[in-house]
């Protein structure tokens, strides 16, 4: 496996949450932005667990273009987040279905991540969606940017 995609895949293990960028529906053509917390699937996509309330679930509806950006924690003592890791993933949001062999796994999974949520199914209309993969971005500090595509993850 190339540095570069593990340098993505230990990024994204370590943090649980991103900003969710969709297009606005509206506000039209413009990006909209949310906090949204994050679990992986084994081909390390995106499982992001929300309301058909919500603004972004909306967007996404009209628009499966999404982008998933990811912040290395700021443990250093700096204050500069340009010095410090961060990954866009690119992909399109597609709804996960709660039946299925392979639909009750990645469900397990968010769930095993963010145990509160599983409360969360009965409400509001929370479904899981998968961000598949197009590509990603990712900037580990001055010099170190590249673009990945999605299988170079499944690379050993």
């Amino acid at each position: 496996m190339p540095l570069e995609a593990k340098a993505v895949k230990m990024l994204i293990e370590q943090q649980r949450f991103g900003i969710l960028s969709t297009h606005s529906v509206d506000v039209e053509g413009f990006p909209f932005g949310s906090v949204t917390p994050y679990s992986l699937t084994d081909l390390h996509h995106p499982l992001i667990f929300i309301s058909n309330l919500a603004q972004h679930t909306q967007n996404i509806i009209q628009d499966n273009r999404v982008s998933l950006t990811v912040l290395e924690n700021l443990q250093d003592g700096t204050q500069d987040p340009q010095k410090h890791g961060r990954v866009c993933i690119l992909g399109r949001a597609t709804p996960i279905e709660t039946t299925g062999a392979t639909n009750e796994t990645k469900y397990n999974q968010y769930f095993q991540d963010f145990p509160e949520s599983e409360g969360y199914q009965n409400t509001h209309g929370f479904q899981l969606y998968e961000i598949n993969p197009v590509r990603i971005r990712y900037i580990g500090g001055f010099g170190k940017i590249f673009w990945l595509e999605p299988e170079q993850l499944q690379e050993d």
